[in-house]
């Protein structure tokens, strides 16, 4: 008799009795197949303990090669100059590296620390490979937004403990509320502590905003005088190239350049009545 799996039924009550001689094949095989079973469980335990230490055992480290090696952190780098926005509570602060054809690697500016008298900012990044070598030596621009407008205070940089140039857009023209100029995209060396904005203007004009503290700050030769709401300034230049307005603010001094529309000129008077409509409040 066979079970239902195919394998012979080994139960005592199916052998016939009185038959002697034909039960010795039969419980030959019952042994054979006792023995067979029992190497099988034992092969099987074997196994089983053999995977249980194998997953005991301590996993070797795999070898990290050198491209798989952790990112440098980022290190505390100084910035060079800041802006500050007419809201005070805005600041623009450039930094930048000077090396051959390296660059910032996600740089970031934040507020370190503060008090009554002074805010401290720190700007973080890694140096790495520039994409582009020719303008990898420009100041990269970081916006950081303080929790209060920055009044008096002083703006320091965390990595030098110092007081770097800061420039103020309350000291400057509103230029940018104003429709006829456009403001467009510009670079200056991550070396320069000045601040510069440059505009397109009616007619084909160009002005370029500048600050520099004044201890810094050279100009030419003054050519006319210039009241700008509560301040004076100085003009200098010329109508075959350009004009300058000049004032100081502070200890920084501030700049207005407007260059003619290639091939024409600005005579002073009508520099002088450009100055006079832009926006000094």
């Amino acid at each position: 008799m066979r079970s239902d799996d195919g394998l012979p039924d080994l139960m005592a009550g199916d052998l016939p009795t009185g038959h002697p001689p034909a039960e010795r094949p039969r419980r030959h095989g019952r042994v054979t197949l006792t023995v067979a079973a029992a190497a099988i469980g034992l092969a099987l335990v074997g196994s089983f303990f053999v995977r249980q230490r194998r997953a005991a055992d301590p996993v070797a480290p795999r070898p990290v090669s050198a491209r798989e090696t952790p990112a440098e952190a980022p290190s505390t780098l100084p910035w060079l100059s800041a802006l500050v926005a007419r809201d005070g509570t805005s600041v623009t602060v450039y930094a930048g590296t000077s090396a051959e054809c390296e660059e910032l690697v996600q740089p970031r500016a934040a507020v370190a620390e503060q008090d009554g008298t002074r805010v401290v900012i720190a700007v973080e990044a890694r140096i790495g490979r520039a994409t582009d070598c020719a303008t990898s030596s420009a100041a990269v621009p970081l916006v950081v937004s303080l929790p209060e407008p920055l009044g008096d205070r002083i703006l320091c940089d965390a990595a030098t403990a110092l007081a770097p140039p800061t420039y103020f857009e309350r000291d400057l023209p509103g230029l940018h509320s104003d429709e006829r100029w456009s403001p467009h995209p510009g670079q200056w060396a991550s070396t320069d502590d000045g601040w510069y904005q440059g505009y397109n203007g009616p007619g084909g004009v160009g002005l370029l905003a500048a600050a520099r503290r004044t201890a810094d700050a050279s100009r030419p030769a003054t050519v006319a005088t210039f009241t700008i709401g509560g301040r004076k300034g100085v003009i200098t230049g010329g109508a075959g190239d350009s004009w300058t307005l000049w004032w100081a603010a502070g200890e920084v001094t501030y700049s207005l350049r407007l260059t003619p529309a290639e091939g024409s000129t600005v005579s002073l008077q009508q520099f002088k009545r450009e100055m006079g409509r832009l926006n000094w409040n």
